[in-house]
């Protein structure tokens, strides 16, 4: 966990977020310059000059994001750590003005940085990062091949797979995925 909150506050840095030292508290809450679209229908993004940072688009069922603003992590020492070898992070809004976050990363815990193989376990997830206790949204991919795939190639991210909506008492929904994204310029390597 503490990779994890580690990581958003680097890219949250790079996006001109504020974190704070590092606890939970706060550090997944405390971004939100990211400029995205929310669900149907959901607002405008941010606008502005372009900055750099990349941009990526998750839809999940009918519901779309789009995100301004892409940071990711590429190798151990990129993620600091021993078990990612991929990690990226984007703030956005979701269509009823909330703050949410998305993620997209792989693991691989064998030392070899792999991106993929046996063992490799994918992740992409967005959640409300404003309202931890009646969130707005709440959506997750994780696992192998056979749930979610996530591949890198150059600075362009894409996954596709099935989601799991986390905010409904069901088991496992299988809504289908994917995301399209392009890392920003300001990226770790």
């Amino acid at each position: 966990m503490t990779l994890k909150i580690w990581f958003i506050c680097v890219l949250a840095g790079f996006l001109s977020v504020a974190c704070n030292d590092g606890t939970n508290e706060g550090a997944a809450g405390s971004g939100g310059s990211g400029g995205g679209t929310g669900g149907s229908g959901g607002s405008a993004g941010s606008g502005g000059a372009p900055t750099g940072m990349g941009s990526a688009t998750l839809t999940i069922g009918d519901e779309t994001w789009e995100f301004d603003e892409f940071g990711c992590a590429f190798g151990y020492d990129a993620t600091q750590s021993e078990t990612y070898s991929f990690s990226s992070n984007s703030f956005g809004e979701h269509s009823d003005g909330s703050r949410v976050q998305m993620q997209a990363n792989i693991e691989d815990d064998t030392g070899q940085e792999r991106y993929e193989g046996a063992g490799v376990i994918y992740t992409v997830d967005i959640n409300d990062i404003e309202n931890f206790e009646d969130p707005s949204v709440a959506w997750e991919a994780r696992g192998s091949a056979e749930t979610i795939v996530v591949r890198i190639d150059g600075n362009r991210v894409t996954a596709e797979g099935v989601f799991d909506d986390l905010l409904t008492d069901l088991e496992i929904e299988e809504v289908p995925g994917t995301l399209v994204a392009t890392c920003g310029n300001q990226s770790i390597r």
